[in-house]
């Protein structure tokens, strides 16, 4: 059963939109097996996804802002509440998943900001942007709380007295996938911050002009400017 579960945690890790549908097949099959000669724990689909939703291609200085494959990921834990073997093991699996991103994310930020407090580089990690990617798909397909993105997940990075480059990685990801759901909801003047912020922001090394991670910053932030001043 470890074997079983090692491997469709890679299955996970390394979907594309090129081989997902054969990746959904061979999840099936092999969790079929599992089923059938083990025991198999209630939570494994969730773990599964859960413990395996980063990627490699996501990396802090020099990789994509944006989580390339977290749209697949939601869909794979949609095409499971959906499926005749899978659907048992997988009950509420999207809202479930939405919740722990969300909680990961509050925690995650407020974690970056004191290691900078206390000396260290303002780095986001791996996990803080595929959660933020995350959680931004599920704003547009109404799994997050109505209360969650009027209230909270935007105040949430500037509520610091300080903005940092973690913060502002969010909100342009926010902003760039979710846009339209957040200006919905989020107050205004929320919204009208977060771009005051990101308009004055300067990111800190090691970032330099050859990194594709600092261009991706001001040619994203730049798509948003463009947007907001052209509304």
């Amino acid at each position: 059963m470890e074997e079983i579960n090692a491997t469709l945690g890679l299955v996970v890790g390394r979907l594309s939109d090129e081989n997902y549908a054969q990746s959904l097949d061979f999840y099936r099959f092999w969790f079929g097996i599992a089923q059938t000669y083990h025991q198999i724990p209630s939570d494994q689909i969730f773990d599964t996804i859960w413990e395996n939703r980063e990627t490699n291609s996501i990396n802090v200085v020099r990789g994509p802002l944006i989580h390339p494959t977290a749209h697949l990921i939601v869909r794979l834990a949609s095409d499971a509440e959906s499926d005749n073997l899978l659907a048992p093991y997988s009950s509420g699996i999207q809202n479930r998943l939405c919740t722990r991103s969300l909680q990961q994310f509050f925690s995650d930020n407020l974690s970056t900001a004191r290691r900078i407090m206390n000396g260290y580089a303002d780095q986001a990690s791996n996990r803080f942007c595929v959660d933020t990617t995350l959680i931004a798909h599920w704003a547009n397909l109404g799994y997050m709380e109505e209360s969650a993105i009027r209230s909270h997940i935007l105040q949430s990075l500037i509520s610091h007295p300080t903005f940092y480059d973690h913060q502002a990685d969010a909100l342009i990801i926010l902003f760039k996938l979710a846009g339209a759901t957040f200006e919905v909801y989020a107050d205004p003047s929320v919204v009208d911050r977060c771009f005051e912020l990101l308009k004055g922001h300067c990111y800190a090394p090691p970032y330099s002009d050859r990194d594709q991670r600092y261009r991706e910053y001001h040619g994203l932030r730049g798509e948003l400017r463009q947007v907001r001043e052209s509304a």
